[in-house]
């Protein structure tokens, strides 16, 4: 019901001036004959059903239309619908056009505070294209700055770090491409983020090796901040089983399942490599995954498979 006022209140009304007001009378005069049909029932009340007339006709049209519609409808119930003298309903009948006079500037005021919003939401919108256009292009430098700092590094370890950077930049990148894409610019479909998220990854990190990953995301929308921190854990999470689950050339198949049961969203990627390390090293990968999951309010699981690993992060669906 509210979607639909609101639909009528929005809507460009062009009908030339004496179509409204044919058709706000038009109105005035179906609430005549349902009066009479029910005076029965009716017959204190002699104005009660112009009420709606005068609502419709300020709805429809504007507020010209709903000053017409409480003239006609007082003029009426004076004329055919007040029991003798008239004087006797004098101040139900002034109070009658107030109350019309009312609902017909409240509607316009309605509809002009409706359209303004509407402004405001277009210029937002705007605003907020321009700003994701201006952010990705800022990642972007950042990205090529980093890979043309890794290819100055003689020192395998910094280059090691500067591609673990790129990477991580690379994913909150991903996020505002998605962003583009989408009508709603503060949610993301999640399943074809993280399917473009990993075949990057793939491509990134498995080099000559015959190392395959495997992707299921249910069909999820997240806010965007939400997507991020998704796309980050998945994506230390990738990365660490293309580091240790399959050492010296080492075939293998990752598997990421990002799937919401209840209200939550759990992301499972297991290996099968050569499992879970007896001791979990307090990285720079593993201490972001803990604490985007406790940003999110979820928790992190680790559990040895008859070959190689699995880790499930449990997180609350926008958190």
């Amino acid at each position: 019901m509210e979607a639909l006022l609101q639909r009528l209140l929005t809507a460009r009304s062009d009908f030339p001036t004496w179509l409204r007001y044919t058709l706000t009378l038009g109105l005035v005069g179906i609430a005549f004959i349902a009066r009479v049909m029910l005076d029965d029932h009716l017959r204190s009340y002699p104005v009660l059903l112009f009420i709606p007339a005068i609502f419709l006709s300020s709805v429809l049209f504007n507020r010209g239309s709903g000053i017409v519609a409480t003239a006609a409808g007082a003029a009426l119930a004076a004329a055919y619908l007040i029991p003798e003298p008239p004087s006797s309903a004098a101040i139900p009948l002034i109070l009658f056009i107030l109350t019309g006079i009312c609902i017909a500037a409240v509607t316009e005021l309605l509809r002009s505070t409706l359209h303004k919003l509407s402004e405001a939401k277009r210029y937002t919108d705007v605003l907020l294209q321009e700003l994701a256009h201006r952010t990705r292009n800022d990642l972007a430098t950042i990205v090529s700055v980093l890979r043309l700092q890794a290819r100055s590094a003689t020192d395998p370890a910094v280059q090691m770090a500067i591609a673990s950077a790129v990477s991580r930049v690379d994913v909150v990148a991903k996020v505002h491409d998605r962003l583009r894409d989408t009508a709603d610019s503060s949610r993301i479909a999640l399943a074809p983020y993280i399917q473009s998220l990993c075949g990057g990854l793939a491509d990134f990190h498995r080099g000559v090796r015959t190392i395959s990953i495997g992707v299921r995301c249910d069909d999820i929308e997240v806010r965007s901040s939400q997507a991020a921190s998704i796309g980050l854990i998945v994506n230390e999470l990738v990365t660490n089983c293309f580091k240790y689950a399959f050492p010296e050339g080492r075939r293998g198949t990752v598997e990421v399942d990002v799937r919401a049961k209840d209200d939550r969203i759990l992301v499972t990627v297991q290996d099968d490599g050569v499992g879970c390390p007896v001791e979990v090293k307090g990285g720079l990968g593993t201490r972001l995954i803990s604490l985007l999951a406790s940003q999110m309010k979820g928790t992190v699981m680790r559990r040895p498979l008859p070959e190689g690993c699995e880790v499930q992060v449990s997180l609350a669906l926008d958190a």
